[in-house]
């Protein structure tokens, strides 16, 4: 708030109502004379006006307006056909030889009653503010009501009213949406500005000052909202194997140094079997340096070499991964209030909720993509700009229902209809009179004009605010932490184990027994010591990590913030 106004509510250095220098201050003690004009589809009525036409406007709402029209005995009367004329209404006012017309009202006759005795034909018309508001497109709602909406709040608006989305709409604004005297539709500031009129001592009917003052129960001061936004991380753990002959040395990738004591060695099938009894998916294939097939001379030492394996290797590399989805969800808890809505003793507490989730393809076929979509890349699925439009949704709907639970109070008041010629749901007014004084943004506007005694009365409503306080940016807040520190695989190089000898031809040392739980290759030496030893079955097994259960489960973090409402406080003295 500045200066008691909103902020944002009109341009920086200019005058809260909008640039008017003064109000206008309305003159009593002045005689009027005045007539009305009324055309049916086009057509002059006026002269067939009888009883008392009422003109009746609300902010918010649809204006309504009903008369009695005369027929001439001998006419013919079919009531359904006046359905959906149009109807204007002018009031015509003389003053001290000037003259001055104001439309009341512009809309339709919505439902005729036809009283064959007295031959009236009562008319009861609306400006037909929800079924203009149906008629609009999507994107013309938008440019007239702005506001904020979310997808995640509200059902798609494909075949659901139009009118509904312009009231989501507008119930992140403090503000209203109706029609004018000549049917325009608009959006009205729900905040007192500099009074456009000013209704001094004397200026009022007497004993027509009415306050109805809001309930206590009413005046929500402190809206708590709980979402929960949920959304998948795609995690990924790839493990890099690799594995070597330990007397894999020398030239052709280290077949001569194993050629010395040749062992038996693993073949692809047995890799990738490991790879994949491991729980992990076979990325790409094995790599490495496979045992060469026959050749004349290869380690330029004479001895020629025969192979017709194929597969066989004297070192590899394998890789093998995992993907999986995990869940994560932020939950906020926002909380709007103004200073009473801080204090436990004075809360009155409204309460709001939303859920919502992202859901992606991508998601769903995340786990078994590895062998389809190598290259995608894990990682949050969040739609940052989808959280913050449902927030700040949130919020401004919260501050709205804060805004309006304070201004319940009613002040009215009736006035000659001619001094309340030009008078709006747009305008701000001030009352001094009959013991009381207040301002505030006008809400109802009701026309009686009696044809019978001369009587033409309008009676004005102004909404009166009170709270106080000062307000806080609605700023969405930032996104919880949620982040882990990056999961580790338990690839690396594998050991080896060689049996079929009693002693190590390279040491000396007497071989081990065989160790079933060792990762890695074993096999034997192709040629024994001529002693008893101990075989050991050719197999090559790796082991990958066990997925901790947080980086599985549901990962959960919360945020929290307050946001203060501050209410101007109008004139109220009674």
């Amino acid at each position: 708030m500045l200066n008691g106004s909103p902020l944002n509510a009109g341009p920086l250095n200019s005058l809260p109502g909008g640039g008017a220098v003064e109000p206008e201050y309305v003159v009593r003690g002045q005689a009027f004379v005045w007539a009305l004009r009324v055309l049916v589809a086009g057509a002059d009525v006026t002269a067939q006006l009888t009883g008392t036409v009422t003109v009746d406007r609300e902010e918010g709402a649809a204006g309504i307006a009903g008369f009695d029209l005369f027929i001439a005995p001998g006419v013919p009367v079919v009531p359904t056909d006046w359905i959906g004329r149009a109807v204007t209404l002018d009031y015509i006012s003389t003053s001290a030889g000037e003259t001055t017309e104001t439309q009341r009202f512009t809309g339709q006759i919505s439902s005729p009653f036809w009283n064959p005795i007295t031959r009236l034909l009562h008319c009861e018309c609306s400006d037909q503010l929800q079924y203009r508001g149906e008629a609009m497109s999507i994107a013309a709602i938008d440019a007239l009501v702005g506001g904020y909406w979310s997808a995640d709040l509200y059902e798609p608006t494909t075949g659901r009213s139009h009118w509904d989305y312009a009231l989501e709409r507008m119930s992140t604004r403090a503000a209203s949406l109706d029609c004018s005297p000549t049917g325009a539709l608009r959006v009205t500031s729900w905040y007192s500005h500099r009074p456009d009129f000013v209704f001094g001592p004397g200026t009022t009917l007497y004993q027509s000052v009415e306050v109805e003052l809001a309930d206590l129960g009413s005046i929500t001061n402190r809206v708590e909202i709980e979402v929960s936004y949920r959304y998948p991380r795609l995690q990924q753990l790839i493990e890099s194997y690799s594995w070597s002959h330990p007397h894999a040395q020398g030239a052709v990738g280290g077949f001569c140094g194993w050629r010395v004591w040749s062992t038996e060695l693993p073949d692809t099938n047995m890799i990738e079997d490991a790879v994949t009894g491991a729980g992990l998916t076979m990325i790409g294939r094995v790599g490495g340096f496979q045992l060469p097939l026959s050749m004349s001379d290869p380690c330029g030492d004479g001895s020629p070499w025969v192979n017709t394996v194929e597969g066989l290797w004297l070192s590899a590399t394998a890789s093998g991964g995992r993907r999986w989805t995990q869940t994560v969800t932020e939950s906020y808890t926002l909380t709007l209030a103004t200073a009473e809505g801080e204090n436990p003793d004075t809360q009155r507490v409204s309460r709001d909720s939303a859920s919502f989730e992202i859901e992606s393809a991508r998601a769903d076929e995340w786990e078994g993509s590895l062998t389809t979509d190598r290259n995608a890349e894990p990682g949050d699925l969040s739609d940052e700009a989808r959280r913050v439009s449902a927030l700040r949704c949130l919020l401004h709907r919260g501050q709205t229902e804060v805004v309006e639970a304070h201004r319940g109070t009613t002040v009215s008041w009736a006035v000659p209809a001619s001094l309340a010629l030009g008078i709006d749901l747009t305008h701000t007014l001030s009352l001094d009179d009959q013991g009381a004084r207040a301002i505030g943004k006008c809400r109802r506007i009701r026309d009686s004009f009696d044809l019978a005694t001369g009587e033409a009365v309008t009676t004005l409503s102004i909404a009166v605010m009170r709270g106080g306080g000062i307000s806080d940016p609605l700023v969405v807040p930032g996104a919880p932490d949620t982040n882990l520190p990056p999961l580790r695989g338990l690839g690396g190089e594998l050991p080896t184990q060689l049996g079929g000898r009693q002693f190590d031809p390279y040491t000396g040392f007497p071989i081990g027994p065989y160790d079933e739980d060792r990762m890695g290759f074993a096999g034997n030496y192709s040629v024994n010591d001529n002693e008893p030893a101990e075989h050991y079955p050719r197999r090559f097994d790796l082991e990958s990590r066990d997925i901790p259960a947080e980086y599985r489960d549901e990962r959960t973090a919360s945020a929290e913030a307050l946001y203060r409402v501050g209410i101007p406080n109008d004139l109220l003295e009674l």
